[in-house]
């Protein structure tokens, strides 16, 4: 029996073997189309946290990429997912984006891809609530980390090396890179002149480039499975060949049936669920608040410099809040007007186009609740894809 021993060892390492050295470019091959397709709509963590499916999707000369954050889930008829499937007009939009994806997680997703942005032109969303105080936490930003992105960083030497130093310092003030200690040890010896670090990174980094080579494989065996697909309450005749104006009433009629039953424009059903039951407490509890002064307007700014570094082709929409709902919470306009003018000029100082939205605030159905745009808001946004994709 003591000859059988090894075997069980022995079979664990040769898989292990197999796994690691299995060449990449042979199973890349196995990414078909259609799960490139599938991938569009799925809004699965694993293809926002991985490189090979977004890399394939960037590739495709119709893809029209979305980034933002928790808005691109809130599927109705005029999403733009669905506008486009029932109108065809040369491109597919591509969903990246799940609650607590700010600047920083797309800074280093686009640093990742970086090689793939010239030319390329993509939506950015930008949302207002990313823009309190301290800027993204740790509650948001670890589960939206890529390790693999993390390390793609490392050894990324294709973006400028001073974008490249501000990225490790910000990532630093995170506890889930921290207590990684081969990629922290890295990032501080990349910003810092000591010789001590530095040596330390030299004999860490032949560690880190085989982490970083595994998580390459484990991408790349993910990729192969899909996520599942969501419910996207598609509905082709109610938005199909009309005109912007008709569809503009179409959304308008459909969101006023979603939100008869307050005084905010809000869904019923969250109205009902969220904040009916404490509406007395929620009286004047954000006075105090403001998106004036923000650590994420530098980490927005590093979206900005990496994209027109690689020569993308960005449309950024600035989304408004629900104005009658943040007057009743008390939070200052003055505090929301400032957002919307500082992320204008941001833009437009890096010489990109922006569709402001922030006149939108009192008009109803726009948005679908307190935040998150729907309905009428999906048609502005349709109508300026549309016309930046034909620039």
């Amino acid at each position: 029996m003591k000859k059988y021993a090894f075997v069980p060892i022995i079979i664990a390492v040769v898989l292990f073997l197999v796994f690691v050295f299995f060449p990449n470019n042979w199973l890349k091959s196995f990414i078909s189309d259609k799960k490139v397709q599938s991938a569009a709509t799925e809004l699965n963590p694993l293809m926002f946290q991985g490189d090979y499916v977004q890399k394939k999707i960037l590739e495709e000369k119709n893809s029209f990429p979305i980034y933002g954050s928790s808005e691109l889930a809130r599927f109705d008829p005029f999403h733009p997912s669905n506008y486009f499937a029932a109108n065809q007009k040369g491109f597919t939009p591509f969903l990246y984006g799940r609650g607590g994806m700010q600047s920083l997680i797309h800074f280093m997703n686009f640093a990742s891809q970086a090689d793939q942005l010239k030319g390329k032109k993509l939506v950015f969303i930008i949302s207002p609530q990313w823009f309190h105080e301290e800027g993204i936490d740790d509650a948001h930003f670890s589960p939206n980390y890529s390790r693999l992105q993390a390390y793609d960083l490392v050894f990324n030497h294709s973006i400028d090396s001073k974008l490249k130093r501000m990225a490790m310092a910000r990532l630093l003030k995170f506890n889930t890179v921290n207590r990684d200690q081969i990629l922290s040890t890295l990032y501080k010896a990349e910003i810092s002149n000591s010789k001590s670090l530095r040596f330390k990174a030299d004999c860490a980094k032949p560690i880190a480039y085989l982490n970083w080579r595994l998580l390459q494989k484990k991408d790349l065996y993910y990729s192969l499975y899909g996520g599942h697909q969501r419910k996207r309450h598609q509905n082709p005749q109610l938005v199909k060949n009309k005109s912007w104006d008709k569809l503009m009433r179409s959304a308008e009629k459909y969101g006023r049936k979603q939100s008869k039953n307050n005084p905010f424009h809000i869904s019923d059903k969250y109205y009902k669920k969220k904040i009916a039951p404490k509406i007395n407490e929620l009286k004047n509890y954000k006075k105090d608040t403001s998106f004036a002064e923000s650590v994420e307007y530098k980490d927005f700014q590093m979206v900005l410099d990496l994209l027109k570094e690689k020569g993308a082709k960005p449309l950024f929409v600035t989304l408004p809040v629900n104005g009658k709902w943040y007057d009743y919470t008390g939070f200052p306009k003055e505090g929301r007007t400032s957002f919307y003018k500082k992320i204008k000029k941001q833009v437009e100082a890096a010489g990109f186009p922006i569709a402001d939205y922030s006149v939108h605030e009192y008009d109803p159905y726009f948005l679908k609740d307190t935040i998150h745009i729907a309905w009428k808001g999906w048609v502005y946004m349709d109508r300026a894809m549309e016309n930046h994709w034909k620039q």
